[in-house]
């Protein structure tokens, strides 16, 4: 019985970073939950969830940091290449830059989210109704925004390739190229899926 090949290490975090997308979406719904019990208290019963607002906060905090990694690792995030249709090398030239510098971001980013966690730890920080340590949500967090930067290092590599393919190949990447770096572009040489 033939062995499945091995994963490899862009593989291994494309996965991780679709299982923090999970949790992402996981936090919403238990949010969303959270909010029709509050308002049905609130309507129903004359009392809402206390601390409603505590909790919601860490909720959202986790949710919105979830989604970074996976929007990164589907190369799901927004981004104009108007410059690029002048000519092709730099195109490819400007997706490398803007790599690099989305990589430098997040790392700053990692970086702070470490010292404010540090911080919010130390003094023993709490919510402002319930009193819940927020020190948790602050390293889950930062470990999200960790989790960014060796996604967009494969970002600025698979970058950095594109650039060696289209010295190679004056008329652009070819189409295995471009569907690898960029999974959307999912279509046959004849434009169909």
């Amino acid at each position: 019985k033939p062995r499945a090949p091995p994963m490899t290490l862009l593989a291994n975090i494309r996965r991780l970073a679709q299982f923090a997308a999970t949790i992402g979406l996981a936090a919403l719904v238990v949010l969303s939950i959270m909010t029709m019990v509050d308002i049905a208290g609130r309507e129903l019963f004359g009392t809402p969830v206390t601390g409603f607002s505590d909790i919601s906060d860490l909720i959202i905090v986790i949710a919105a940091a979830a989604c970074f990694p996976a929007s990164l690792a589907t190369n799901q995030h927004v981004s104009v290449r108007f410059a690029g249709m002048a000519h092709w090398r730099l195109g490819a030239v400007l997706d490398f830059l803007g790599h690099g510098i989305m990589l430098a971001v997040f790392v700053l980013i990692a970086w702070q989210l470490w010292v404010y966690t540090i911080d919010v730890y130390t003094s023993g920080q709490t919510t402002w109704l319930i009193y819940i340590p927020v020190w948790p949500v602050w390293v889950l967090t930062t470990a999200l925004f960790v989790l960014c930067i060796p996604v967009q290092l494969a970002l600025v590599v698979a970058a950095a390739r594109d650039i060696r393919l289209t010295a190679h190949n004056p008329a652009g990447l070819n189409d295995a190229a471009a569907t690898s770096v960029h999974p959307e572009n999912k279509e046959g040489p004849d434009g169909t899926d």
